[in-house]
């Protein structure tokens, strides 16, 4: 009996257990309430699960995360009992949707620009989340261009339809700019230095074209880098910059930075050693190297080392050179030590040679031009110069070159990747100097005639003052030899006060590389030319010109050019250097000699500018008594000499009546600083400094040169280059009078010639 008592009283308590263990779990879960959102928002944002132990407080945690969606107004839970367990229902009240948005208060900034903004859109249902996430991007918009301080709230309308109008208020304060940023810490170098590395600028005198002044959070952080890079590369390689503290004035238009640093030690180079596999004399090497022993280290020079390593053993057929550098910092002896590890792997050859994109060029136009060859050793500065010397045909809107590997350890291939661009213009357009007054231009130019590379250009130019016809044919490859060809036709006529020279003639030219960047050129001209219309009150050498005479001459020369970009350069150097020998043996009528010699430089500078400085000079000298005819001389003064000075105004004049006549000498300068204004476009800007003069004895030469400043724009159109230039003439000599008169500015005005 004891035994059954207990066997009943056994399960009446495991049933009982059982049950309530079962009535205290989830059986289901529901929502109600639903009608534009998906139930699935709603389970996809509680933790509670069918199944779970039922828990009231983490019933209480789900009810706020449904609410923290943004998409409910009101969120309720009903628990009832069954013989299964806990029904859950969660019961929801969405908030209406957004039937209309309306953005007041905004006058200095688009309406359009706001919305694009937001992150909530008509049609959705009013999520406060997003409205707060869509006025958080309001504030950056503002920011983002001057206003730090602008306020923004919103306002939600009823509507008919159980529908919402959601209102954001804008209140715009004044533009704020940076007006000064400091540095903490910085015992060693200059803040003006410091401040020329960052993104983020004080506002000055030309903020209006620049842009400088204003703060984005974003290029801030930016400049946190660039001036922890700038440190590196002073030898300070343990710098550590802080975050900037910025802050707002309390009427909201100025901002003032401060940069907390801890410089630190400057750090010199120290011992320089190589592992590995070494090719190379270690000496030759390190010779080769700009960072040396005991000099200060320099992050950037250390950058350029590398690339320096690695070309030597890419030059070498090691295409896959692993250049591995290791840097130990001794803090005691404040050196950097350097250890190149270096893993050379194989001889790599180039296999097959791929043109791709080249629909109209010919593909011996895109192979001849490069360095390499099928079969030929990896070399990484002949894959450079192919690229430069490709992307200087001006066939290409782009060039890229690729070696990518083939099934073979030892070879690779190369594809060169050309995308075409229009090469043929017709330009015809009208423009205005002060010294020419109203220009018409024309020209029809195609810089690869059926593909084949040849190039042929017919200019014309109207003016009061000029007519000039000019026709050119280029054969780069004559007779698929590396010999260059170009012949030349031309008809030209100026005008002056008291006389008028005018003629016709043609030249041949062949041209020769020497090496990559050198090249040797010999040709032959002839002209015609008549001076005419000297006016009886002119000087003795003008008179003495009247008539007609022949040149016959020779000009053989020597060109150097590296530029990177002839279209648009941004480094390199462009020097010349030729001799004119006029009559003698080639007959013609007038003798002399003219020698012209030329550099400039492009120097590459932050914003994505150039500095480029160039010197120019000439001399032209008489043999036989003949003397130099005047449209021989060098007429400084213009858009290609001394830009403040109408043309060979810089030069000799006439005595008597104050026209330009040339000079027998020329000496000038010409310094520019080149900018972007609208890059898609290819827009530049330019200020300029021209210094120079024309002069015919050593008297003149000694004479203070003229200096001329100003600015211009630069604009590769569809139809040909455009160059516009204004100059401002520095030492202005205000007592002549008549054609000898000096004007304050000269606006220049060319189409159709490269710059």
């Amino acid at each position: 009996m004891r035994h059954l008592l207990f066997s009943v009283l056994f399960c009446t308590v495991f049933t009982t257990l059982l049950f309530a263990q079962e009535n205290g779990r989830i059986a289901k879960i529901d929502v109600v309430g639903t009608e534009r959102i998906d139930k699935g928002v709603v389970t996809n944002a509680i933790k509670s699960r069918e199944g779970d132990v039922y828990d009231p407080a983490k019933i209480g945690e789900d009810l706020k995360s449904i609410y923290k969606t943004g998409y409910f107004s009101d969120v309720m839970v009903d628990v009832k009992d069954t013989d299964k367990g806990k029904a859950v229902t969660f019961v929801v009240v969405e908030r209406p949707p957004v039937n209309a948005i309306y953005i007041t208060g905004n006058k200095k900034v688009k309406t359009e620009d706001i919305r694009d903004k937001l992150k909530i859109k008509i049609g959705a249902i009013l999520n406060l989340e997003k409205v707060n996430e869509s006025i958080a991007e309001i504030k950056r918009l503002y920011a983002s261009k001057g206003y730090y301080a602008a306020k923004v709230s919103y306002e939600v309308e009823t509507e008919e339809g159980y529908r919402t109008g959601l209102r954001f208020v804008i209140e715009e304060p004044e533009k704020a700019y940076v007006r000064k940023i400091t540095f903490l810490g910085n015992d060693h170098l200059k803040a003006k230095d410091i401040k020329s590395v960052m993104k983020t600028q004080e506002k000055g005198i030309f903020s209006w074209f620049t842009g400088s002044g204003l703060l984005d959070e974003e290029g801030l952080e930016d400049d946190r880098k660039q001036i922890e890079g700038f440190y590196h590369d002073h030898g300070y390689v343990r710098v550590k910059v802080g975050r900037p503290d910025v802050t707002l004035s309390k009427d909201g238009k100025t901002i003032s930075i401060s940069i907390p640093l801890e410089e630190g030690n400057e750090y010199k180079v120290g011992d320089i050693t190589f592992k590995g596999d070494i090719v190379f004399d270690e000496d030759e090497m390190r010779k080769k190297f700009k960072s040396q022993k005991d000099k200060t280290f320099r992050s950037s020079l250390f950058q350029d080392d590398i690339t320096t390593i690695t070309d030597l053993y890419q030059d070498q057929g090691y295409a896959f050179a692993d250049i591995a550098p290791l840097t130990s910092i001794d803090d005691e002896s404040r050196l950097v030590n350097v250890d190149f590890d270096i893993a050379r792997g194989s001889e790599v050859y180039f296999n097959r040679i791929n043109i791709v994109g080249n629909i109209r060029t010919r593909d011996k136009v895109v192979r001849r031009e490069l360095k390499v060859a099928e079969g030929d050793l990896y070399s990484s500065s002949k894959l450079k110069e192919s690229k430069r010397k490709l992307t200087n045909t001006t066939y290409f809107k782009s060039v890229d070159l690729k070696t990518p590997k083939t099934d073979e350890p030892d070879l690779v291939n190369m594809d060169v990747l050309v995308e075409e661009k229009p090469t043929g213009t017709l330009s015809l357009g009208v423009g205005y100097s002060t010294y020419e007054k109203v220009m018409a231009t024309g020209g029809i130019s195609q810089e690869n005639i059926m593909g084949t590379g040849q190039k042929v250009f017919l200019n014309a130019s109207l003016s009061s003052i000029t007519h000039l016809y000019d026709l050119t044919y280029v054969q780069p490859y004559t007779f698929d030899t590396n010999i260059s060809s170009a012949f030349n036709v031309f008809n030209t006529e100026w005008i002056f006060t008291t006389y008028r020279f005018s003629g016709d003639g043609g030249s041949i030219t062949e041209s020769r590389p020497i090496t990559d960047y050198l090249s040797a050129s010999l040709s032959y001209r002839f002209e015609d030319y008549s001076v005419t219309r000297v006016a009886p009150n002119a000087s003795e050498f003008l008179l003495k010109q009247q008539g007609s005479s022949t040149t016959s001459s020779i000009t053989p020369g020597l060109f150097y050019n590296s530029i990177d970009n002839v279209l648009n350069p941004m480094k390199g150097t462009v020097a010349s250097i030729s001799e004119q020998i006029a009559g003698g043996p080639l007959l013609g009528d007038n003798k002399f000699s003219k020698t012209v010699a030329s550099w400039g430089r492009y120097f590459p500078w932050k914003y994505d500018t150039t500095f480029f400085l160039r010197g120019t000079a000439g001399t032209a000298r008489e043999y036989g008594g003949v003397p130099v005819p005047i449209y021989d001389n060098f007429f400084v003064g213009g858009i290609d000499t001394n830009r403040g000075f109408n043309y060979g105004a810089a030069g000799t004049r006439d005595p008597n009546t104050g026209d330009v006549l040339g000079s027998t000498n020329e000496l000038f300068f010409n310094a520019e600083w080149i900018f972007n204004i609208f890059k898609p476009a290819g827009l530049k800007g330019d200020f300029f400094f021209d210094y120079g003069k024309g002069f015919d004895t050593m008297n003149g030469f000694v004479e203070a040169l003229r200096p001329a400043a100003g600015f211009g724009l630069r604009w590769y159109s569809p139809m040909g280059p455009i160059r516009v230039e204004l100059g401002f003439n520095l030492d202005r000599k205000t007592n002549l009078t008549g054609p000898a008169r000096e004007p304050l500015t000269v606006f220049n005005f060319s189409m159709g010639k490269p710059f």
